[in-house]
């Protein structure tokens, strides 16, 4: 990963620590992240081998901006992990309109968005790795999360169109798919009670929550060279989750 270089949507939670990862093995990440402080944070615990753009993922200007700023201050761009998203707990009769798009806009608009450009730029240099962060959600359904599981989904098949229209330009596409992870967005989801944290450990072989160390590890293998001839796939994280069809 030396002399690489990777955009990293989300500043917090998992993407600071893929971000934490990639920068571990001698590689240097943008951020993309919704606000200045948000950035500046990472900034501020990553180092030097950081740099980093406010805006949305759901418009094009500030990823280009932080293309341009990749190409400027590194001299170039690897691949990108789009690790921004967004999830409301709630009834499908209950939710809104607004609600369901403003999910599908950042979940999945916004992931397109950034392979899109980051894919131009690619193409336009012998190819490299784009991984989508999604979840066993896009997989499996769940109660109250109606708007979350179809953005997870349409990112599954996002994955297998990319990696086959790019395939030939040597672009790699894949997505992760953690279980629950330990993160600060889970545990308030816990605090609320929206979260059955019993019955996801009860549900998964391993009895546990994923670290988010090991979903950045996840992200690291799919964009290195040991990850060279895979492509058009969703890799589980989920300490047997998905495989698990027992009844408890």
């Amino acid at each position: 990963m030396k002399t690489k270089n990777y955009l990293i949507t989300g500043a917090s939670g998992i993407g600071l620590s893929v971000a934490a990862r990639f920068i571990s093995a001698g590689a240097r990440v943008c951020f993309l992240s919704r606000t200045q402080a948000s950035v500046d944070a990472a900034i501020g615990k990553l180092g030097k081998q950081a740099i980093g753009v406010a805006g949305s993922v759901t418009e094009t200007s500030p990823i280009l901006a932080a293309i341009d700023r990749m190409h400027e201050e590194f001299g170039g761009i690897d691949g990108a992990i789009t690790c921004a998203g967004i999830n409301e707990v709630q009834s499908a009769f209950d939710v809104s309109a607004a609600t369901f798009r403003k999910i599908l806009d950042i979940n999945v608009l916004g992931s397109f968005l950034v392979a899109q450009a980051v894919g131009k730029s690619l193409a336009a240099n012998s190819g490299g790795a784009i991984t989508f962060m999604s979840s066993v959600y896009g997989e499996a359904g769940a109660p109250q999360r109606a708007a979350y599981c179809a953005s997870k989904g349409a990112l599954h098949t996002l994955v297998e169109s990319l990696a086959i229209e790019w395939g030939p330009l040597g672009i790699r596409v894949n997505a992760v798919a953690p279980t629950g992870v330990r993160s600060a967005m889970v545990q308030s989801l816990i605090e609320a009670g929206k979260y059955n944290l019993p019955g996801v450990k009860a549900r998964t072989p391993l009895g546990r929550l994923a670290e988010p160390e090991e979903i950045a590890d996840a992200c690291f293998f799919l964009a290195s060279d040991q990850a060279k001839m895979i492509s058009g796939h969703v890799l589980p994280v989920d300490g047997g989750w998905l495989a698990n069809g027992y009844i408890l």
